[in-house]
Order: C-alpha cells, then structure tokens, then sequence
C-alpha cells in the first residue's frame, strides 16, 4: 500500500533540499553569470505576463535548468579571460551574453536528446558540448558579422598557420576538442571532423537554403552528440538529422525580420508560411523520435514547447532576437 504522508514528506523534503542547492549555484556563479540569470528570471516573468500559455516550472525543473547554466559559466570563465576579450577588442560581458544562451540552449536541447535514448552522460560530457557550442557561436559569428571566409576560418584549425587577430578564440576552442576528446576514445567524433568541408556550403542563397537544413544542420547535430558520448545508436542517428533541421528552422525564424531587413535569404525567409512550416517539422521531427527513443516525452513536451513560444512570440511582436531565445 502506498503512504502518502511518507511520500509528501519525501517531496517536500527533496523540494527543500533542491532549494538549496539552487542558492548555492548561485552563490558559485561569475559575477557576469549572477547578472545574466537575474535579467533572463525577469525576461521569463514578463513572457509569462503577456503569454496566453504561460510556463510553469517546477522545483526539479529550476534546478536541472540552474545545474546547466552553471556548466556554462564554468567552461565559459575558463576560456574566456579579460585579456583575451581585451586582445579581441571585445567586452567580456558581451561575450558572456552571446555565447552562454546558445551554450545553454545546446546543452539542454542534446542532453534530452540523450536522455530520451537513456544514454547517460556526465559533467565532462556537459563541458564538452558547451566548447562546440561557443566553436559554432564563434564561427557563426566571425563568418556573419566579420565577414570572414569558410577557408579564412578553417586556417585557424591549421595549429601552424598565421592568423589574424580575431581567429585566436577560434583557434582556442578548436584546440580543445584534442585535450577533452582525445582520438583514442572520441575516434567517432574525429572521424565526423573530417567531412567538416560539407559546412563551406553554408551561403544565404535560395540554391543553399535547402541545402544546409538538409546536410549542415545534420552534420553540425552529430558534433553535438558524439563529443558527448563516443557512440550513439542509429535510431538517434535518424532523430538527429530530424530534430537538427528543425532546430535550424527555429532558429531561423527567431531572426525572420532582421534577415528580411538585411535582404539575407534563409528557407524561412523563402518559405510561403514559416511558422506552418516550422510547425510541419515538429510533427515530422515527433513521428520520427516516437518510432525510435524508448523515452521520447520529455524531448516532445521540450521541443512542442519551444515550438510555441516562438510562434506566439513573434505574433506579439515580441523582439525574439534580442531575447533569450536568440538561439543561433
């Protein structure tokens, strides 16, 4: 027979215990990081206000999504000191605000991928994720915004090679999968590196658009899971390539406007009803991780839920980019 008195007593006794170890990864967090999850709270709260379906999180949820932010200001800290920021002419806290949301986003949205095949994965697993993470924001972000080159950056993996002063961050990053995955271990993942070339055909033309929801996206997906885990089965294998082109499109839509304005072509951008389509891929993306992960719901209430609040956000006209969810 079931006692419930017991069972409440253990509830209340783990929602305390989870209360306090929410304070103290508080108390260890940066000062950059302490201030970044104050305003991301507040930027919750007033999506709440003003959202028909507001989210409501648990205890057990604040703390798996704190224990994750923490992971993040950790590794963060250890590669990004303010003489490197310095030497790139660039704000730590800046910094901090563009590369931990994506991290932060990666290492849930994998990690649930993982979860929903039960894979475990550890704290080194979480770092290692999250240094892939800030090699794609910084990529991104070098070949975007500083004009910089496929084979202008791909140099910078080249360790004799001369390089400008803006690829050492980048140099830094790549460097790193060496120490923390070694090859002996992570042959699966070193191996994946070498058909990085796929990712020169990243170009805002309507010819590529397809083409990186169709071949990047996946690639840059299994980065993600095999520096995690040496192996993963096929069927993650297939919801991979799934849920990496639905994520692309999410992300897409999150910058819809300011693409539009820039006269930058995405597949969303091309795309007749965007949000229809982002829509159409979930569904796509839910058959496919239903046929294959022995424990899909999480990973489909996480991935329905984001699907959503981006949709409801931008028909509020909420500034999707310059919010937390600016995912890419």
């Amino acid at each position: 027979m079931i006692n419930l008195p017991i069972l409440a007593f253990e509830g209340l006794f783990f929602n305390i215990r989870a209360v306090f170890q929410i304070a103290l990864l508080y108390l260890t967090l940066s000062k950059e990081g302490k201030c970044f999850l104050k305003k991301t709270i507040k930027l919750s709260r007033l999506h709440n206000k003003i959202s028909k379906n507001p989210v409501s999180l648990g205890i057990r949820k604040v703390l798996y999504f704190i224990q994750n932010f923490k992971v993040c200001d950790k590794v963060f800290n250890r590669q990004v000191s303010s003489q490197l920021a310095d030497s790139l002419g660039r704000s730590k806290s800046a910094m901090y605000t563009r590369f931990i949301p994506y991290s932060w986003f990666s290492l849930l949205i994998w990690g649930k991928v993982l979860d929903a095949f039960n894979i475990p994965y550890n704290n080194q697993a979480k770092e290692r994720c999250v240094l892939v993470a800030f090699t794609h924001r910084e990529w991104n972000d070098l070949f975007d915004n500083q004009g910089y080159t496929f084979s202008q950056l791909f140099t910078a993996f080249d360790y004799q090679a001369q390089i400008p002063q803006q690829l050492i961050f980048l140099r830094q990053l790549k460097s790193m999968d060496v120490k923390l995955a070694p090859v002996e271990r992570f042959s699966t993942y070193h191996q994946h590196m070498q058909g990085f070339g796929v990712c020169s055909l990243f170009e805002y033309t309507p010819e590529k658009a397809e083409i990186i929801l169709d071949q990047v996206a996946p690639f840059v997906a299994l980065l993600f899971l095999y520096i995690m885990v040496p192996n993963i089965p096929e069927g993650l294998k297939e919801v991979s390539k799934s849920a990496a082109r639905w994520l692309y499109m999410l992300d897409e839509l999150t910058d819809l406007e300011h693409d539009k304005k820039i006269n930058r072509i995405t597949y969303m951008v091309l795309a007749k009803d965007p949000e229809k389509a982002l829509q159409e891929q979930f569904e796509k993306c839910r058959q496919t991780i239903l046929r294959n992960a022995p424990s899909p719901d999480k990973l489909i209430e996480f991935m329905e839920t984001l699907t959503s609040k981006i949709i409801e956000a931008r028909r509020q006209g909420v500034d999707i980019e310059n919010s937390f969810f600016n995912l890419g």
